[in-house]
């Protein structure tokens, strides 16, 4: 009678099974891991915005460089009015002025006069003492700060993609475990069953087996749904839809070793971080900032001229005129603005190294810890390796003993827990290498399409 109280916790884990089953197309469409990291580099939305970046960084370089060139504007006045010294004047550039207008009462009192004036004014920037130049030596700068930008979003992407499809695969070898245990519970169900129809056993041992089915079969459905999950991620990574289904080629397997030191090791991330060449290309640019805000102090030379007509309509067309000359600006006192921007640029200036100081102790100690994590999980793999073998054997000693009434069913269970634990654990040590290898190429700056944790 208790054997039957199993039958409706049974039906309910078979239609959740169907629903999984249902819910999980059968995925035709091959991926390599290759493959993915080219397809999320092409599609990725940040990796386009830092590569807009660039071309921004690009236009400012353009912008800073214009100064060179010369500025040319366009104007076009209609003024009227009887303001003295506007008629006065007016007159005079529109080539109308007589005897007439020396009369007194038209010089303090004049008629109303219309002007429309056509002006054409140019400048050009003869030397402004490295102002100029330190601008776009900045933007410059800043242009290859953004190209570093795109690498280290490119490199992050390509991290975040390896560890997502190790992560699907990792869930779908977890599948198969727990496929193989509940397997291995169906059996040992169908064995108690069978002895206690011979008498050989009690009917607490098919219970405790039916329920340690149930528990496998419920272990199986969450990895099902852990590896649903999983394939959204990865399709999140690669920037396609979520539901897209695709079958991964490589397989979960350890990666071989890297044998470099760790002094190597740190002085290549160095020279190839993109965050610590960020810092460098910082420090100058706080450089070249304190060198612009001293040439602040100096005066500058440029040319200038305009060339104008005033007429009294519209259509007519009276006089003309034109202006040129050359302009030396010299500040000579704007309330110490040019020190206190001085100041603030030296104190940018310490502050940016200090900072790029501390940058270098941090990524000597990332990868310090990449390469420990790395060799930690090389070690766990050995030892897990023979952990999932000793269990096996422990499983079929143990079953055999249970066959021949030597060994209880709580001992055949335990066995088993610890077999899919094993198997499980042994996953998971090749998975943290896989991705620790990939983490620690990224901590290095060496994480590229063409890396080795990618290749192999």
């Amino acid at each position: 009678m208790r054997s039957s109280a199993i039958g409706p916790v049974g039906l309910m884990l078979f239609w959740m099974t169907l629903s999984v089953v249902a819910q999980n197309p059968v995925a035709t469409e091959t991926l390599s891991l290759e493959d993915a990291v080219k397809i999320a580099l092409q599609n990725n939305g940040l990796v386009k915005a830092s590569e807009l970046g660039v071309e921004a960084a690009q236009a400012r370089v353009q912008l800073a460089a214009s100064a060179y060139l010369p500025k040319l504007s366009f104007d076009y006045n209609l003024t009227r009015g009887n303001n003295p010294v506007f008629v006065f004047g007016s007159l005079l550039t529109q080539r109308r002025f007589s005897q007439d207008n020396f009369a007194l009462d038209r010089l303090n009192v004049p008629s109303p006069l219309s002007n429309f004036q056509n002006k054409f004014t140019a400048s050009q920037s003869l030397y402004d003492f490295g102002r100029t130049s330190s601008r776009v030596a900045q933007s410059r700068v800043e242009t290859r700060a953004a190209e570093k930008e795109v690498a280290a979003t490119r490199s992050d992407l390509i991290f975040r993609v390896v560890k997502a499809y190790y992560e699907t695969l990792l869930a779908r070898e977890m599948v198969h475990v727990a496929e193989a245990a509940v397997r291995s519970a169906r059996a040992a169900e169908d064995s108690a069953r069978s002895r206690l129809q011979a008498g050989v056993a009690l009917e607490s041992d098919l219970l405790s087996v039916q329920v340690h089915r149930a528990g496998q079969e419920e272990e199986r459905l969450k990895a099902a749904t852990h590896l649903r999950l999983a394939q959204s991620a990865l399709c999140f990574e690669l920037g396609v839809p979520l539901e897209r289904q695709f079958v991964l080629t490589k397989q979960v397997n350890p990666l071989s070793a890297d044998t470099t030191d760790l002094a190597t090791l740190q002085n290549a991330a160095l020279q190839h971080r993109p965050d610590y060449d960020l810092s460098q290309l910082a420090l100058k640019n706080q450089e070249m900032a304190v060198k612009a805000a001293r040439s602040e102090f100096l005066p500058t030379v440029s040319l200038f001229g305009s060339w104008e007509t005033d007429d009294q309509s519209f259509a007519s067309r009276a006089g003309n005129n034109w202006l040129a000359g050359v302009n030396l600006h010299f500040n000579l006192f704007n309330g110490r603005a040019n020190t206190a921007k001085l100041a603030e640029s030296r104190f940018q200036q310490k502050r940016t190294l200090a900072m790029q100081e501390h940058l270098a102790q941090a990524i000597r100690l990332q990868v310090q810890k990449a390469a420990l994590d790395l060799e930690t999980a090389g070690e766990r793999i050995a030892v897990s390796r023979q952990a999932a073998s000793q269990a096996e054997e422990s499983v079929r000693i143990i079953r055999n003993r249970y066959e021949a009434g030597l060994a209880t069913i709580t001992d055949l269970l335990r066995a088993e827990t610890a077999l899919t634990a094993a198997k499980g654990n042994h996953l998971r040590a090749v998975f943290d290498q896989r991705v620790g290898a990939a983490n620690l190429d990224l901590q290095v700056g060496r994480l590229s399409p063409e890396s080795r944790v990618i290749r192999e």
